[in-house]
């Protein structure tokens, strides 16, 4: 160790690998070096802490996916369960719960599709076949109207329809399955009200057919709604049973 005179720093040597670190230098480069290890520190927390958020993130997300899937598939199961309640209690005994069961399932799905009340399709297949699969229509006159199924439609309709659905309809076997009379039947509603801009007159079309729509509207002739009040009474009917079990 040396003295220096008044006012002067002090000093102490260090020796090491034959070189002399004078001891202010030593702490320095400590402290420099501890300033950069504790930035660096700070810097790698930083890092993990957003990636640990971003991985939270992700999976609070889907966790909120899954609680919104799971919620509308609570939703969709209560309203197809309270759907064959009211099939239930509408037709009575006319038709088994199993049956029901598997009608709601196929309505709910074409009334979600297109963006029907399935209580309306329910009433449009009441008064087409009461619910009948292998229903053959007929005319008042009691002539076959060659309208086959559920929704009481034609093979050759059925089959345009098919095609721009991605569905074949090879036969009148075919109409005599629920879920492919359904899907074409639905479509074709569909089809006959945006044609004629009217719930109403699309209605009316898929009983009495568009020609006669198209008449109406050229020449104002009388037409019949018979159907169309059959249609909304049944649809009233089936309301009214979903409203007293939803009670």
């Amino acid at each position: 160790m040396t003295k220096t005179h008044e006012g002067a720093l002090i000093r102490i040597g260090l020796l090491i690998h034959g070189n002399k670190i004078w001891m202010s230098e030593f702490v320095s480069i400590f402290l420099v070096g501890l300033v950069l290890a504790v930035l660096f520190g700070l810097t790698l927390t930083i890092v993990i802490d957003e990636a640990v958020i971003h991985h939270n993130d992700g999976k609070i997300s889907a966790l909120q996916n899954d609680s919104i899937s799971i919620a509308k598939n609570i939703s969709d199961y209560s309203q197809k369960a309270t759907i064959v309640d009211a099939l239930t209690s509408f037709r009575g005994s006319c038709i088994s719960r199993q049956t029901n069961t598997q009608l709601a399932e196929l309505v709910f799905a074409s009334s979600s599709t297109y963006g029907y009340d399935p209580y309306l399709l329910l009433a449009v297949i009441t008064v087409e076949s009461k619910f009948i699969p292998q229903a053959k229509g007929q005319y008042r006159s009691g002539e076959f109207s060659g309208a086959f199924g559920l929704m009481q439609i034609k093979l050759e309709t059925a089959q345009e329809i098919g095609k721009n659905l991605g569905l074949t309809v090879r036969n009148v076997g075919d109409l005599y399955k629920p879920e492919v009379n359904l899907a074409v039947g639905v479509a074709y509603l569909t089809r006959l009200i945006a044609q004629f801009h009217s719930f109403k007159l699309g209605l009316l079309a898929y009983n009495q057919g568009p020609g006669v729509i198209r008449e109406y509207l050229n020449t104002q002739t009388p037409l019949s709604i018979d159907y169309y009040n059959k249609v909304l009474k049944n649809y009233y009917l089936l309301k009214k049973a979903s409203a007293q079990i939803n009670k």
